[in-house]
């Protein structure tokens, strides 16, 4: 069997890794210049800075023994910042007993160490598909790849609506609003701040969460630096809002959160188009097709998170394995 995955996120490598693992042929095909989608790190300020996906839990048993491995490996380890939550203009200490786990020296490290570079293929956008006795690729540079038994696609629903043109049937079933926009921004301070919280969940105005990203294990920076995520209303009303004024907004509010002045050495924007899940009760599971070969997989399957992006890779290995 030969299988064609479509994105190189944390689900589309979880599903290859264990179709490869018993003897599958796998090939993966993702738009950006590296593997891990939301769990990517930017190369900033001497190392990697976590601009999507901040931290993650492990829930599942399956997804523990995974963690456990990533830890034994030096990939992992777990984040004990002092947590703090901001709400009704005050900020208070909210400890819980949540264990988070952050990837060494970057979120996207676990995800990159073992990922076999002949069989991905990158800056390779997928941008139309054929089926007669197997997939057909073609890529935005014409580029063809065939010969395909099975294809799993691991984006966002709403890139999966576009590319699913000739299945309707699956097409219909792929929910397009149900990933909602983020706006990133890093900011290197000139002038530490001395306040010990580690990372606020934001419960008012526009942002959703800050994070002292030099707190993390393995960040050794000369200078603090934070990172701020807005939230999905205020992302989505200001999609297309400079970087510049979302900067200025986010220290601002640092700013206000902690009581004290933020100087800024430097600073970094990211959007991500799909990143929250707009409603995690709304969980459509694996999206398999009635009439083709293909399966449509993401975090969202589960309600979001990155160990449900896991489960649903291996989830989609087994259905591809055992169906």
């Amino acid at each position: 069997m030969k299988v064609a995955i479509i994105g190189a996120g944390l689900a589309g490598l979880r599903c290859g890794q264990v179709l490869q693992a018993a003897g599958v042929s796998v090939s993966w095909f993702e738009k950006s210049r590296a593997v891990a989608g939301r769990m990517s790190a930017k190369r900033l300020w001497g190392g990697h800075v976590d601009l999507g996906a901040q931290y993650f839990t492990a829930r599942n048993p399956a997804f523990i023994q995974q963690v456990h491995q990533w830890q034994q490996a030096g990939l992992v380890a777990p984040w004990l910042g002092s947590i703090y939550r901001y709400q009704d203009n005050h900020l208070v200490a909210s400890p819980d007993s949540e264990l988070r786990y952050v990837g060494m020296p970057a979120m996207h490290s676990p995800l990159r160490a073992n990922v076999p570079d002949t069989a991905i293929q990158l800056n390779c956008r997928i941008t139309e598909l054929q089926y007669t006795d197997n997939w057909q690729l073609t890529a935005s540079d014409g580029s063809q790849f065939t010969g395909f038994d099975q294809l799993v696609l691991a984006i966002p629903p709403a890139q999966a609506r576009n590319l699913l043109t000739i299945d309707t049937g699956l097409q219909q079933q792929l929910p397009s609003q149900l990933l909602l926009p983020c706006h990133a921004v890093a900011l290197q301070l000139s002038q530490a701040i001395s306040h010990e919280a580690a990372a606020i969940f934001v419960r008012q105005g526009p942002l959703c969460w800050a994070a002292r990203h030099s707190s993390k294990p393995g960040r050794l920076t000369e200078h603090q630096q934070w990172v701020l995520h807005f939230n999905a209303g205020y992302s989505q009303q200001h999609v297309d809002t400079a970087a510049e004024q979302l900067i200025s907004v986010a220290a601002s509010e640092l700013s206000t959160m902690l009581a004290e002045p933020v100087q800024v050495k430097d600073s970094c924007h990211h959007r991500w188009l799909y990143a929250s899940v707009a409603n995690p009760a709304e969980q459509p599971g694996l999206l398999k097709s009635d009439q083709l070969p293909c399966l449509v997989i993401g975090d969202w399957c589960f309600g979001g998170r990155v160990e449900n992006a896991w489960l649903a890779g291996q989830a989609a290995a087994e259905e591809l394995l055992n169906g």
